[in-house]
């Protein structure tokens, strides 16, 4: 078949060209369409899921930040000041967490004279605690062992030696002048160790004091000296 063949079979089937053209020209657009409308699907559904993401991650964030924001530092230490019957008084830094007992030893221990039996040395302390430990004989309010910042005591009772109950008013501790012994009658005001000396000395050669103002039968200690610690005194 020469070329003058193949011309004229054209021009007589011309038509059926063009159909075949035209379905071959529709059926690449619709491929080039559905191609360009899956990539758009899948860029839509890639960029919601980063969004989604980047949406979490900063509302973890934010959690996070409020709830270390809202939680408030702990102490890493604890500051309290110890007085009484022990070594060396005065105010002493301990970790957080630490007990009676280390605040004790903190302070060189007890005194040799020191009243314990009561005293909870398993006290978990609180920062700027006041801690009092009573002497042997000396009588105080279960309350005043343990002092917190807010004003509210820690539980903690002492008794003396015989067992019976401490009592005070609310001037402060009270000192029993019939069991007390010269170290607890010195922390009564204007009280050294010659008139704690004098008041046991007295106590022994005539007995047990009656009432508190019979104090002033001894040596030294005139209506001056008894008015200035009345309130600190029992029997």
């Amino acid at each position: 078949m020469n070329w003058e063949q193949i011309k004229d079979f054209i021009l007589e089937h011309k038509q059926y060209f063009l159909v075949g053209l035209v379905v071959i020209g529709i059926a690449l657009w619709t491929y080039q369409g559905s191609g360009q409308n899956n990539t758009a699907t899948e860029f839509t559904e890639d960029s919601q899921t980063e969004q989604k993401s980047a949406s979490v991650k900063s509302a973890a964030k934010d959690v996070n930040k409020t709830s270390a924001q809202e939680e408030p530092a702990k102490p890493k230490n604890v500051t309290c000041d110890i007085s009484g019957a022990v070594r060396h008084q005065g105010v002493y830094t301990l970790k957080a967490g630490a007990r009676m007992q280390e605040l004790i030893e903190a302070a060189g221990g007890a005194a040799s004279n020191a009243q314990l039996k009561q005293v909870n040395r398993a006290l978990i302390l609180q920062d700027q605690d006041k801690v009092h430990i009573p002497y042997r004989g000396e009588k105080i309010k279960a309350d005043e062992i343990v002092v917190s910042i807010g004003g509210s005591s820690a539980a903690a009772t002492t008794s003396d030696d015989s067992g019976s109950s401490t009592t005070s008013d609310k001037s402060g501790a009270k000192v029993n002048l019939n069991t007390a012994d010269a170290q607890g009658l010195q922390q009564l005001n204007g009280i050294g160790e010659k008139k704690a000396e004098q008041i046991i000395a007295y106590r022994q050669k005539n007995g047990n004091f009656k009432k508190i103002e019979d104090l002033k039968q001894v040596s030294g200690i005139g209506d001056k000296t008894f008015a200035a610690l009345k309130d600190q005194l029992a029997v």
